[in-house]
């Protein structure tokens, strides 16, 4: 059969990119053929720098975090969602990134999916302190099959604001943004995310002006992820001394103490103190509370705690 000159031109066209643009071509065809990301796909993802997080969280140990047997032997079973479904779009929730507590982490993710939200924007620390104070990416994560995009429309209005500077290189080793991609994932293949990171006390106000500028996201029903672990380095008793402090801090609203804790209390004080301003502590419920010594049963080891917390829509 014959070919109209149009299709001449543009096959024409396509054998010269493929000749002289191999990468570019793999790449587009990876794209709009959403291939397996583990055969087939790696090639187009090395091609973009993505992250590659599954060695943050493995696949045996997502799947255990995603469990709902699992949840209800930690007693994270959902029921009060159920009561309180009707009450609008999930807008903020805090989770662990440490790999021993995934199922907190996966817990309010699920929950969080419920709503569906398009865009899922990651506050959490920059533990190395490498870069600029506020960094994000523009790189795609791949996760277990799957593969998480960044939200390049939002970050660049972020970038423009001169609120973040745009790294990826940060990302490939930091595992509080690296943990939570496969958990994501799951629960979210279709989402964006924005995920920013931050030097230890970066300033309350600087995290609040970005949640501000983020704030027409959060109307249309994006959902704000504080990637947050507490204390650290403590035995399983100093552990559960500080958190009984710090459950007080929270639930009175405490956002100036917060913001001057340590590390013996949690690794991202000022996130924490500006997720309470933002979202307010009147609707803030507070789901889980255990630390790696509880989990793993040791008592003697050093450990980190955790918290699990949700802020629910605000009652009309």
């Amino acid at each position: 059969m014959e070919l109209k000159s149009g299709k001449k031109v543009s096959i024409v066209w396509l054998i010269v990119i493929s000749l002289f643009f191999p990468t570019c071509a793999i790449s587009c065809i990876d794209k709009t053929g959403g291939g397996n990301i583990e055969s087939g796909g790696k090639v187009a993802f090395e091609q973009q720098k993505a992250v590659d997080t599954r060695g943050f969280l493995g696949k045996d140990e997502l799947l255990r975090s995603v469990s709902q047997d699992y949840w209800e032997a930690l007693g994270l079973a959902r029921t009060e969602e159920k009561e309180r479904a009707s009450e609008g779009q999930a807008r903020g929730i805090v989770v662990p990134h440490h790999a021993t507590a995934a199922a907190l982490t996966a817990n309010l993710v699920g929950w969080m999916a419920e709503s569906k939200p398009n865009t899922v924007i990651i506050l959490a620390p920059n533990h190395r302190n490498t870069g600029s104070a506020a960094t994000t990416a523009l790189c795609d994560f791949i996760c277990h099959g799957k593969r998480v995009s960044a939200d390049s429309a939002v970050i660049n209005r972020l970038k423009a604001a001169g609120l973040v500077h745009v790294n990826d290189e940060p990302f490939m080793e930091e595992h509080s943004v690296g943990m939570l991609m496969p958990i994501i994932a799951w629960y979210l293949p279709d989402a964006k995310v924005v995920p920013v990171i931050f030097h230890h006390g970066h300033g309350v106000q600087e995290i609040l002006a970005i949640l501000s500028e983020l704030e027409p996201e959060v109307c249309r029903g994006a959902c704000v992820v504080a990637s947050i672990d507490f204390s650290h380095y403590l035995t399983r008793e100093e552990a559960e001394g500080k958190d009984r402090e710090m459950l007080g801090y929270l639930l009175n609203g405490d956002a100036e103490a917060i913001s001057r804790l340590d590390s013996s209390y949690i690794d991202s004080p000022t996130i924490m103190a500006a997720m309470l301003l933002y979202f307010g502590a009147e609707d803030m419920e507070v789901v889980a509370n255990t630390n790696s010594g509880a989990l793993l049963g040791n008592s003697v080891m050093p450990c980190t705690s955790y918290f699990a917390v949700r802020f629910w829509p605000t009652k009309n």
